[in-house]
């Protein structure tokens, strides 16, 4: 894949994989304006904020001791008496404050404050993050780690954990935490530029990239493929091998699982379809300059998928057929095979991610229900 992804697409395809989809609308993208990584998500930062801050941060109940007149909250006795603040009618008390300086509205504020360190912020962008920062009330500024975006997470980028989940702010909050985390997985500190830091282009990063394009496949199937394919999940499944030996049980045990990225299920037509994403700068591949062919353990896979996943006592296992989906920005290929003389089907087909965002989507759905097959 040597051209890029334009900007809107690979917004597009962020709001999908994060399961963020109904706010594609809510935030403008204007892809002269963000014509960089670090630009597009500091402006869908500041829309997002902008939304909060005008309908209102969330606030939670937070206990704080504070030294009151009389009695509030829950009364410290052991502390009141040893500081003899009671002398002068005055207690110490655990007092519960409603606030907004709560963890999830400290990891946005801090993450806009790490935006204004970035190196190739366009001017009348910084200038917004200024504004935006300046709308905030008294929020503590917080260095957020991994492990505290997980914990909010809950190690996956379409669930907030804890009371959030459900609350009416949840797809909002959901956006700017996932655009939260991918912007401090994506800076580095400028060497010899104390306090500066440089934004590391993640779709460089082909491991990454392959995660993004998987969940946006799913949860794409999920939402507009679920007339075709009721039912849309990933599936485990056995090597059809039997260990025989000295070593049985250690044999038995040995045997690793597959997981499928996606299997697609219609219990009422039994139709099966196997989704595999693959995210490569180069789809197809060739040897000392010759003919451009399908990588061998790409196809290995998806076959062992199929093969594997049959059982005689369920027969539209013998019918499933399986599709590796590469997304390309140029060239384009519908391949079809079919393995020996039963029923199974392997293609291989490709996204064209660089035309318009509803030619896209014609085509997940032209792939997944196989009508252009």
């Amino acid at each position: 894949m040597q051209q890029k992804i334009p900007i809107e697409n690979l917004y597009y395809l962020l709001c999908y994989a994060w399961d963020v989809s109904d706010q594609l609308d809510r935030v403008k993208v204007d892809g002269e304006k963000c014509h960089s990584l670090e630009n597009l998500l500091s402006m869908v930062l500041i829309h997002v904020c902008d939304r909060l801050l005008r309908r209102g941060l969330v606030r939670e109940y937070r206990f704080e001791e504070q030294e009151v007149e009389g009695v509030r909250g829950k009364l410290n006795l052991a502390e009141t008496l040893k500081s003899g603040k009671h002398l002068n009618g005055r207690t110490i008390c655990q007092v519960d404050e409603l606030t907004q300086d709560v963890i999830i509205n400290r990891v946005i504020f801090s993450t806009l404050k790490r935006l204004m360190r970035i190196e190739g912020i366009d001017e009348d962008i910084r200038v917004r993050l200024r504004k935006t920062l300046a709308r905030f009330p008294h929020i503590e500024e917080i260095r957020v780690t991994g492990g505290l975006l997980e914990r909010l997470l809950g190690n996956h980028p379409g669930h907030l954990t804890g009371h959030f989940t459900g609350h009416r702010h949840h797809g909002v909050y959901l956006l700017a935490l996932n655009v939260c985390k991918l912007i401090w997985d994506s800076t580095l500190p400028v060497k010899d530029k104390d306090g500066r830091l440089e934004f590391v282009d993640f779709t460089e990063d082909e491991f990454r990239m392959n995660c993004i394009f998987e969940r946006f496949l799913m949860n794409f199937c999920k939402q507009h493929c679920r007339e075709e394919y009721p039912e849309v999940h990933r599936e485990y499944i056995d090597f059809q091998l039997s260990p025989f030996g000295m070593m049985f049980k250690e044999a038995g045990e040995a045997l690793p699982m597959m997981e499928t990225d996606m299997t697609l299920f219609n219990p009422d037509t039994l139709d099966k379809h196997i989704l595999d994403a693959k995210f490569y700068r180069e789809a197809l591949v060739s040897k000392y300059g010759g003919r451009e062919k399908v990588r061998r353990e790409h196809l290995s896979q998806i076959l062992s998928y199929v093969m594997n996943q049959e059982d005689r006592s369920k027969p539209h296992t013998l019918n499933a057929c399986g599709t590796l989906v590469y997304p390309t920005v140029d060239a384009d290929f519908d391949f079809s095979y079919r393995y020996k003389e039963g029923g199974h089907r392997i293609y291989v087909r490709t996204v064209n991610l660089g035309q318009p965002w509803r030619k896209i989507e014609e085509r997940v759905k032209e792939i997944v229900t196989k009508r252009s097959f």
